[in-house]
């Protein structure tokens, strides 16, 4: 396999060997974890027209923008053949579930022993996956930031291995300080206590969960558009001026409570949720392209390049800020006006990245909507620090395909 020949580095020899030799007779299931605003949980329902919806798997070649319709990523994914099972979650605004949650983590990782078991996906398509096969997961927005929990839970040592919580905020710690006003005589002093969310989770909430099964023997994992280490966007959501607000309301239209999840800063990063070890390679796909027509002004909220919604380098989950200042190379520069100079001060190459066991594959100029439906069938391209050849010209489903062959 592709994949497997390049990536020496993350692979040791034998099972390199192990892998090429098994994987002649096996075919590749791809395992999709969708991202954020889907009802996941809903496996099935009939419209009001009559017309079967599966929200999970209508996400793959659903189009916010016109002209992103009738494109569908899986069937460019599927175009040299392969199996492929859908993972569904409640990932909706409503639900407000963050990444650790029983409902979101614990879902996914259900779903994913199931699949892989050859039971199948509960959804209506052909092409189902069996045990036997070579497993792939593929995760978009959101559902990077849910297969990094897993994948850096499902080794013995982790944080939280093998565990999900039926909690929906982080840990608290209060800190009571003493405040005085005036002076002398009129000198009066009073002690106020605050609450703060620290990074935590409380093991009277959780759930045992299998990551271990769930993950290990999983020949790799897939990001594209992913909100690895949050985004910006949120943080402006949740912290932003009125400004931003009314951006938000325009183009994004999130409460953020819905996503407060995914802000950037340490309280939720999921890099602080994981061990010193992920139990499968991820490789990264990021997109630099803003959304098409106004919805563009979305961009402005942003540093460095992004998707329109999540930052380059939360995309390529790069060590450092998830809003870092990144060029579409996935370097950092001095700038003046807005103009770069100089040698880069910061390259997000594979020895740079937020977590272990963490590469790059490659930065696209696609949006956030086109990387999970296949809207830009050939985007433009940057050569990056450590990137794959592998499907060069194509895009996330394309490049997926071309390097899992």
């Amino acid at each position: 396999m592709t994949l497997f020949k390049r990536l020496g580095a993350s692979l040791s020899l034998a099972l390199v060997g192990l892998l090429a030799s098994t994987s002649a007779a096996a075919d590749n299931c791809y395992i999709l974890v969708h991202g954020h605003g889907t009802e996941g949980h809903i496996k099935q329902r009939t419209n009001s027209q009559g017309q079967l919806e599966q929200p999970a798997l209508d996400y793959w070649s659903e189009a916010f923008f016109d002209k992103y319709n009738s494109s569908n990523f899986i069937q460019q994914l599927l175009m040299d053949g392969g199996n492929y099972g859908v993972v569904g979650y409640n990932s909706t605004d409503e639900g407000e579930m963050p990444y650790w949650h029983d409902g979101t983590a614990g879902e996914i990782a259900r779903q994913i022993i199931d699949i892989r078991s050859g039971k199948g996906d509960g959804y209506q398509h052909d092409n189902q996956c069996e045990a036997d096969d070579t497993f792939w997961v593929i995760s978009h927005s959101q559902g990077a930031a849910q297969m990094m929990y897993l994948a850096g839970n499902a080794v013995p040592g982790s944080p939280y291995y093998n565990r999900a919580y039926n909690q929906f905020d982080t840990n608290t710690v209060s800190e009571s300080s003493k405040v005085c006003t005036g002076r002398w005589f009129w000198k009066k002093c009073k002690t106020e206590t605050k609450t703060y969310n620290v990074a935590g989770l409380d093991d009277r909430y959780a759930v045992d969960v299998d990551f271990d099964k769930a993950i290990n023997g999983i020949a790799a994992i897939f990001t594209t558009g992913g909100a690895i280490t949050g985004t910006e966007f949120v943080d402006r959501l949740c912290n932003g001026s009125w400004i931003e607000s009314v951006v938000n309301d325009l183009f994004i239209g999130r409460e953020c409570s819905a996503v407060r999840y995914l802000q950037t800063n340490d309280v939720y990063a999921v890099r602080n949720y994981v061990g010193t070890n992920l139990a499968a390679p991820v490789y990264t796909i990021g997109g630099y392209a803003g959304f098409p027509g106004v919805a563009t002004a979305s961009s402005i909220l942003l540093g460095g390049e992004d998707d329109g919604y999540i930052n380059l380098a939360s995309q390529m989950n790069c060590s450092g800020s998830g809003k870092r200042n990144l060029w579409s190379n996935l370097k950092e520069y001095k700038t003046f006006l807005g103009i770069a100079y100089g040698s880069a001060i910061f390259s997000c190459d594979n020895n740079h990245k937020g977590t272990a066991r963490s590469y790059n594959l490659a930065s696209l100029y696609t949006d956030h909507d086109a990387q999970r439906n296949g809207g830009i069938l050939s985007p433009d391209y940057e050569g990056i620090p450590n990137g794959l050849n592998c499907g060069v010209g194509k895009n996330s489903a394309g490049r997926i395909a071309a390097c899992t062959q």
